[in-house]
């Protein structure tokens, strides 16, 4: 934890080292996870790289960065996200949808677990007290107004950051649907 922490502070003030470094340990993870999406290796490789030279570009930011991973991830999805809806658009009318059926798949179990790592990776990624709020909310079965009186806050601030998580999930549930629909074609 310390050694991750000298690493980032020395990337924030430029060294090409820390650099070095932080790319040679999670390049082939933020790749394997393009990849995961986009299903094609050189624009995985693209991918990968676009979101390396963001870091570089972001690298002062770093200084307040208290979890990396999460940071990575969170602008890896972005990044992937934002790609996808500027080459890939893809209109999703009714008859894209699969017809329903009552047999469940090891592809639709493999599908739903992935769906489940995703939302389970953006939850894990949010603020802290936007993540408590909402495992407090959809996983314990708190309403607004008992959250509010656990935490201390206003049942407003309850609202809000649960309207801003369940939008964040929506974006993400979304995105993997558009591709899902896509790979089903």
């Amino acid at each position: 934890m310390e050694q991750e922490k000298e690493i980032l502070f020395k990337l924030s003030r430029g060294d090409s080292n820390a650099f070095r470094y932080i790319f040679k340990l999670y390049y082939s993870k933020v790749r394997a996870f393009s990849y995961g999406f986009l299903k094609d290796k050189d624009e995985a490789d693209e991918l990968a790289q676009m979101i390396f030279i963001k870091l570089w570009e972001k690298r002062e930011l770093f200084t307040f960065v208290k979890n990396f991973d999460s940071y990575l991830f969170t602008l890896s999805k972005y990044t992937i996200f934002n790609y996808i809806e500027a080459r890939h658009v893809v209109p999703i009318t009714i008859e894209d949808v699969p017809e329903s059926s009552d047999t469940i798949t090891p592809y639709d179990e493999l599908v739903a677990e992935d769906l489940q790592l995703l939302i389970d990776l953006t939850v894990n990624g949010m603020p802290a007290q936007r993540k408590q709020i909402y495992q407090l909310s959809r996983q314990q079965g708190l309403t607004n107004d008992e959250i509010a009186e656990r935490l201390g806050i206003q049942k407003k601030t309850v609202e809000n950051h649960l309207n801003l998580a369940l939008k964040e999930l929506r974006n993400v549930i979304s995105m993997v649907l558009i591709l899902y629909i896509m790979l089903m074609k």
